[in-house]
């Protein structure tokens, strides 16, 4: 499970893009072309991936953002962050 410390940023190893407003988004992993689309709530989460909010702090503001109990979304947030760096599509913040 993530910690709620963690910084974390998409990896420069993928591209991402909105697809309409509030349609969701399109990511590209560079080193097989695999293409992923994602809800509207998961490129909100991506999109708050700035290596400098912590995980918590990003489930605080999505929260602000969409109708969804804090508790449950952390927990859907939390399985969706370890199935994307299982992917390769984010990855923990480099240390300064």
């Amino acid at each position: 499970m993530i910690e709620g410390s963690a910084l974390l940023v998409l990896s420069p190893k993928m591209l991402m893009r909105r697809v309409g407003n509030e349609e969701g988004a399109m990511m590209l992993r560079f080193r097989d072309g695999q293409l992923y689309s994602c809800n509207d709530v998961t490129a909100a989460f991506l999109e708050a991936l700035d290596g400098q909010r912590d995980f918590t702090a990003v489930v605080d503001l999505l929260t602000q953002s969409f109708e969804v109990e804090p508790d449950r979304l952390a927990a859907d947030l939390g399985l969706l962050t370890e199935r994307l760096m299982a992917e390769g599509l984010i990855q923990l913040a480099a240390a300064d």
